[in-house]
Parts: structure tokens; C-alpha cells; sequence
């Protein structure tokens, strides 16, 4: 199985930005360019405010006392970014299990027209109660699902891991 080629930033232009931001000089490391824990932020911010936009920000959790945590995560370095230089980060939904979801996030280097880097990511719906996987609300569900299939129809992919991703029962159909 060959990995897929970057998309084009055009491309994943495709996918509206949910952050942009400028490096700042704070950003920067012993190597003159930005630090790997700033490139963490961004991916943090932008799937904040994603989570945000499908209905699972902070008035989700206080109203149903569930969250997500962070399962497993894949940091993925394609291009540097240096300070000065915009950004922007793009988040695009791969799939939904019961109580998982299957993401990436992408930062663009605007000022260079390059992809600078991925995190990929699967995440757990939980219970804040029980501090236990729950499975996500039927109507939330729903919201994740129509992400998925409309990013499903994208003409690009980007390159992942291959060991992440939302596992399936037998009986279950993929999509």
C-alpha cells in the first residue's frame, strides 16, 4: 500500500481554516524555527474550536457532564514553519466508532504555501461522571457522521499512520 502524495494547500483549502495565526518570536527555538510544542498548540486550538463548531465545546460538557480525552496521537513533521510566517489549521473528520472518533489536523504554512505538519488522532467520548468511554448521543452522532461523509468526498488523503483509526464489530459496515 503506497502512502497518498500531499494534497495541495488549494486542496486542503477545501476544508475551511478553524485558526490561523502568525508566529511569534516567542515561538522560536535554538534552531530558528518554530518550537515542536507551539506546532502541539496550534493542533490544540484548532481542534478546539472544531469540537466547538460540531457541538462538543464547553456548554456540551457542562450540560452533559461528557468529554473527550486524547487516545492516541501522531505528530507528523513535513516542513518547517519560521517565525513571522502565517498559519492556518484545517481539520478533517476520517470516522466515528460508538464511542471514538478518527481525526487529523493539519497546519498550513500560508506564507510558504506548504503543508508544515499532521496530528492525527483518535479521541474518546466520556463520561466526566465516571471518567469511563461513553457512547457519543444519538443527535451528536449524527452531527460527526455528516462530517465524515462529506470529508469522505474530498479528492485528496493525506498520509497516516495506518495503525490508528476507529475499530469495527464484524456485523458493522465501514462509512
Amino acid at each position: 500500500m503506497s502512502r497518498p502524495e500531499l494534497p495541495s494547500v488549494a486542496e486542503i483549502d477545501e476544508l475551511a481554516p478553524v485558526h490561523r495565526q502568525v508566529a511569534g518570536p516567542e515561538w522560536e527555538d535554538g534552531n530558528g524555527h518554530v518550537n515542536v510544542r507551539h506546532f502541539y498548540d496550534l493542533h490544540c486550538a484548532g481542534a478546539e474550536i472544531g469540537l466547538t463548531r460540531i457541538g462538543l465545546g464547553d456548554e456540551y460538557r457542562q450540560q452533559s457532564r461528557c468529554g473527550v480525552f486524547s487516545v492516541e496521537q501522531h505528530l507528523r513533521f513535513l516542513s518547517e514553519v519560521r517565525i513571522g510566517e502565517e498559519v492556518s489549521v484545517h481539520v478533517r473528520w476520517l470516522g466515528r466508532g460508538a464511542k471514538v472518533f478518527h481525526a487529523v489536523s493539519v497546519v498550513v504554512n500560508r506564507s510558504t504555501g506548504r503543508v508544515a505538519n499532521t496530528l492525527e488522532l483518535l479521541e474518546a467520548h466520556v463520561d466526566l461522571t465516571t471518567r469511563r468511554a461513553a457512547p457519543f448521543p444519538a443527535d451528536l452522532a449524527g452531527v460527526i457522521d455528516a462530517e465524515v461523509a462529506e470529508h469522505a468526498r474530498l479528492g485528496w488523503q493525506l498520509p497516516l499512520t495506518g495503525h490508528m483509526g476507529v475499530r469495527r464489530p464484524a456485523d458493522q459496515p465501514a462509512g
